[in-house]
This record gives structure tokens, sequence and C-alpha cells, in this order.
């Protein structure tokens, strides 16, 4: 993605770290168990990964955590092991209101004598912390975003605030790390009005325009936060560190919109 302002990419190692969470109870869940299909477009990889996400949806389904998930499995091509797999499932579950910690893993190669099939099995033990507190009538609404956008093509979208008078944050996550697009040096962290609908960019002094890193279509993934207060984000954006920083506010003070798009 290229902006006239000239934004840097930069070249992030994504690191575990722990997350502070606000008004939550702990429920711990033992044997929870999710698994998925290894086909001709499935790798044992991916499928592993997609059971690994499974537990954590059944843990919270057992902790009682209502089931609302963003679910977006076009995980991004990129050489990062573990540490990228891990916090790309944790940003997924980031819209149910819930943390899953696993505290305990197994992962076993099943044959499916039924239907003839392989699948990758994931067990886990986890703590999950739920988030009690929530304003209902907060809530973030984004508008003319497409699924499929060609390289040159400039990225806008229309955004409305509503239950309260908010800032906001747009991150930006492509194969080769993170981005905060907005606030940036030539649009201010200002205050959103309740009700009122803004065009993304807000000014005419910045362009987001599509460009891929290599010859392949490129999977782009995107985060808008809005919250109750003026609250900075001041680390390098990768998911791990944004996710630390939207878990460091409390859920009732924040809402969020995500999507994935595609650059051909």
């Amino acid at each position: 993605m290229n902006r006239n302002n000239q934004i840097k990419w930069i070249f992030l190692l994504l690191i575990l770290v722990a997350v502070p969470l606000h008004a939550q109870n702990t429920v711990k869940v033992k044997g929870v168990q999710g698994r998925w299909q290894v086909s001709d477009n499935v790798t044992l990889k991916e499928a592993e990964e997609h059971a690994r996400m499974e537990a954590k949806k059944e843990a919270l389904r057992k902790a009682g955590v209502m089931e609302n998930v963003w679910s977006v499995f076009g995980q991004i091509t990129q050489e990062n092991g573990t540490d990228f797999q891990e916090a790309y499932s944790q940003m997924n579950v980031l819209a149910i209101g819930g943390m899953v910690n696993i505290t305990k893993e197994t992962v076993e190669e099943v044959w499916d004598t039924n239907n003839r099939s392989l699948y990758k099995v994931v067990t886990i033990d986890a703590t999950v912390q739920k988030e009690e507190k929530v304003d209902n009538s907060y809530a973030l609404e984004v508008k003319g975003i497409s699924t499929l956008y060609k390289e040159g093509d400039v990225f806008t979208c229309t955004l409305k605030v509503h239950g309260t008078d908010s800032y906001l944050k747009f991150f930006w996550f492509d194969s080769n790390g993170g981005a905060l697009l907005y606030p940036n040096e030539y649009e201010g962290n200002s205050l959103l009005k309740t009700e009122n609908e803004y065009k993304i960019p807000f000014s005419n002094a910045v362009d987001y325009r599509m460009e891929k890193q290599g010859k392949e279509s490129e999977k782009i993934n995107m985060m808008m936060v809005a919250t109750k207060e003026n609250i900075p984000f001041t680390g390098e954006v990768s998911y791990q560190n944004v996710l630390k920083w939207v878990y460091s506010i409390p859920n009732d003070k924040r809402c969020a919109f995500y999507d994935m798009i595609l650059i051909k």
C-alpha cells in the first residue's frame, strides 16, 4: 500500500506478550478439542491452525462467551512461524469478548474411517478471560469496503460511530507487517461526532493506494478501533502490540471493525 505522505513500512518480528485485561472473570476449561480436514487445498500445517482456532472457539463456548466470531481464515502467507499464526488466531477471537490462553496442547493426525479422510486434531486446556462490561449501544459502522481491489486502486470507505463521540485508530496489516494509517502527520486525531458520517481518508492530502508486495495476490487485514477517550497507540504496529493496546482499554469504552480484502 502506498500513501502520498510516504509511510515507511516496518518489517516486524511478532512477539508473544502478556495482555492486560479489565473487568474480567477467568474460567478454566480442559480437554477442549478442534479438528480440521486435510485435503488437496489444505496442508497439514494449515489444517492444524484451523483446528487450533476451532479449539479456541469451543473453549470460549464452554466458558459461556457468546459466539460472535470474526472468522477470517484467509491468512497472509508469511514465514514467521507459530508466532504469526498465534497472533492471527488471537485477532480472530478479539470480537467475541474473551481471550483464550492455552496452558496445555496436544496435536494429532487422525484418520476418519467413515469418510476416509485425514484430520488434524488439536486438544487444549486453557484459561478464558471473559470481559463483563459491555456497552451495547456503542458501535462502529463501516461501509463501502470491497472484497477485491486491483493494484493501483484507491481505497476509500465511510464510517459512523453510534452511541458516543469517539476517537479513531485505523490499523493495516499486509505481508510485510503493519502500520497505523490514522491518525497521521496530515490528519490529526479528531473527535468523531456520533451519528455523523465520515469519509476515509479524512483529508485530500492523503490517499490509500493499493499496492502488492509481490507478483501474487496480496491479502490485507484491517482493523478500526473507536474509543470514548483519546487513548494513543505508541508501540510498533504488530498484531500482538495492537491486541495488547486494545485489551488495555475497558470493553465498554471501545468498539471495533475488522475486515480482510484482496489486492489482485
